[in-house]
């Protein structure tokens, strides 16, 4: 995606302009589409409940934004006993009733993974495997892993009657948060990209636009095995929860820190922090780095994830390392 200033700013006065934008590979086959994104990591818990719990967030989805919806992709018990239970259904009504009932007394070593998509096809591309600005997922680890689990999604920054979904990300993550009481977690403008092979593409563009973030859930998940408080990185919305929190110096240290350029909705469980009135792209090629995303990151600095070793949250253009450029850009905003 190689923007013009202009067209930068264009997007700023009129972020609807992001959902056109797309990065294509030369043989025109589309890899990344850009909207809005959220991903939430919850620490250990009985996984019974928190399966039930993630299904009840992944729902709010729903309920907000069931016109959009076509497709529900679950797991079940049955599934593993060779049955065709486990399987992708296009939606007539509300399905977590029966998603529910599916997950029976779930495997100890398997991961739960439940899926609320509408497959798009951008009206330049024919070609196409499935990505979508209309998706919304949850991972719950299994319960012999020491792993975070994550609920994440996304969706375009522009609704069908002409405004922007700014408030309904926000909503979303605040009445999520409440429910889940999340370790920390992220929201604003991502790349949503085409699987690990269309990575490398969204990486120049990820390095130019400090205010974008790209999901990586199954990336963060290994890369921080066993470990709960500390952060993978700052957006629009940042999401700490309480033991984070406390060990910044609690809520009173936050306000001090980043109000008011910063606006703090607290919660029973911790905070989220909202960077500005509204998301921000910025560009580096003209030394833009938006201001209140850097508060946000100085702030939560000695929270923040870096011990990245074998690879990095995404995959980099050859002969780039994965390591170093993932640890770049987490410290964009330093």
């Amino acid at each position: 995606m190689l923007l013009t200033p202009e067209e930068v700013r264009a997007i700023q006065e009129n972020p609807a302009l992001l959902d056109k934008q797309v990065i294509a590979s030369q043989n025109g086959w589309l890899d990344v589409l850009f909207g809005l994104g959220s991903e939430l990591y919850v620490e250990l818990r009985p996984r019974q409940q928190l399966r039930l719990d993630m299904l009840a967030l992944q729902e709010d989805y729903y309920q907000c934004f069931s016109e959009h919806i076509k497709y529900c992709c679950y797991d079940s018990a049955e599934q593993f006993k060779r049955t065709s239970e486990g399987k992708c259904i296009k939606l007539k009504e509300n399905p977590f009733s029966m998603v529910r009932d599916k997950i029976g007394h779930w495997r100890h070593n398997a991961m739960y993974c439940n899926r609320l998509f509408t497959p798009y096809t951008h009206p330049d591309f024919k070609n196409h495997n499935g990505f979508t600005p209309w998706d919304s997922r949850i991972a719950v680890s299994a319960n012999d892993r020491n792993y975070l689990s994550a609920y994440y999604c996304y969706m375009p920054v522009a609704n069908p009657k002409g405004g922007l979904h700014f408030d309904a990300l926000r909503e979303g993550v605040l009445s999520w948060c409440k429910k889940i009481r999340p370790a920390h977690g992220q929201a604003g403008f991502t790349v949503i990209t085409d699987g690990l092979n269309s990575e490398p593409c969204a990486y120049p563009t990820l390095q130019r636009h400090p205010g974008l973030n790209i999901i990586q859930p199954v990336s963060v998940m290994m890369a921080t095995e066993g470990v709960f408080n500390r952060i993978i990185g700052v957006n629009w919305l940042t999401a700490l929860g309480e033991e984070i929190l406390n060990e910044l110096g609690g809520l009173s240290a936050a306000k001090t820190a980043l109000e008011p350029d910063c606006t703090l909705y607290p919660y029973p469980g911790g905070v989220v922090i909202q960077a500005g009135s509204t998301p921000q792209l910025g560009d580096t090629m003209v030394g833009d780095v938006p201001e209140c995303y850097q508060k946000v990151a100085r702030f939560t600095k000695p929270v923040r994830f870096e011990g990245y070793s074998t690879s990095g949250l995404f995959r980099v253009p050859k002969p780039l390392n994965g390591v170093e450029e993932t640890l770049k850009w987490i410290r964009r905003f330093d």
